[in-house]
């Protein structure tokens, strides 16, 4: 796809997916906190090595692991699928004060009730939006559900270079990006998430690997497929 079609298309996918118009950001802090279980210095390596142009992150939470895609490469650019849904997100937010994720990224007890008040007064989105604007000339914030995102963005001709995942623990995400990209590079989140579930993000990468001819790069809790 020739440079010039992909501006394009990216520009048209930010006219559909616009970031909100406003003039209080300032007033909306960012908390660059993250779920993730560790390992994506795997994820940080792709991008150093492999050098993408284009990548989709599903499930961007509050937007710390899409700073930190952006911020080593300034040629990135990241579409971002999250249904933001604050409803439930609000509330799981404040469930997090006193445990341990929360606890060990701010150790004390005020700044986890000050993060759990933000989240409720300005919603997950925005409060995520809040820390990406530096970046929103390389950041499209796709509010919808995955895999419907997916299909929207090849019917734009886009073809990202990355897909990294770290929404629901189903397949559909994973079958679904390889099937629209094949070439694409896919990674992801959760691969120790769930012990007690038998750990239902791994056996969806393992089976999919196993099927597809893949193998598998796992730290912690970051998985990355390879041939």
């Amino acid at each position: 796809m020739a440079q010039r079609l992909i501006e394009d298309s990216l520009q048209a996918l930010r006219r559909a997916h616009p970031w909100p118009e406003r003039n209080d950001w300032a007033v909306i802090p960012p908390w660059p906190y993250a779920l993730g279980g560790g390992g994506r210095e795997l994820v940080d390596a792709l991008i150093r090595v492999s050098r993408p142009r284009l990548m989709v992150e599903i499930g961007v939470f509050l937007g710390a692991s899409t700073k930190r895609w952006l911020d080593i490469s300034p040629r990135l650019t990241v579409i971002g699928i999250d249904p933001w849904d604050e409803l439930r997100l609000i509330p799981q937010c404040r469930r997090y004060v006193g445990r341990p994720a929360l606890t060990r990224a701010y150790p004390e007890l005020e700044i986890q009730e000050r993060f759990a008040a933000d989240i409720a007064a300005n919603g997950v989105r925005l409060t995520a939006l809040s820390l990406l604007r530096p970046y929103r000339n390389r950041f499209i914030p796709m509010q919808a559900t995955s895999p419907d995102g997916l299909h929207e963005i090849a019917a734009t001709g886009l073809k990202p270079d990355l897909v990294y995942i770290d929404a629901d623990k189903k397949p559909e995400d994973l079958e679904t990006a390889h099937r629209l990209w094949p070439e694409a590079i896919i990674a992801g989140d959760d691969w120790h998430w769930g012990r007690t579930k038998g750990y239902p993000m791994r056996r969806v990468v393992e089976e999919f690997a196993a099927k597809n001819g893949f193998a598998i790069t796992a730290d912690h809790g970051t998985w990355v497929l390879t041939r």
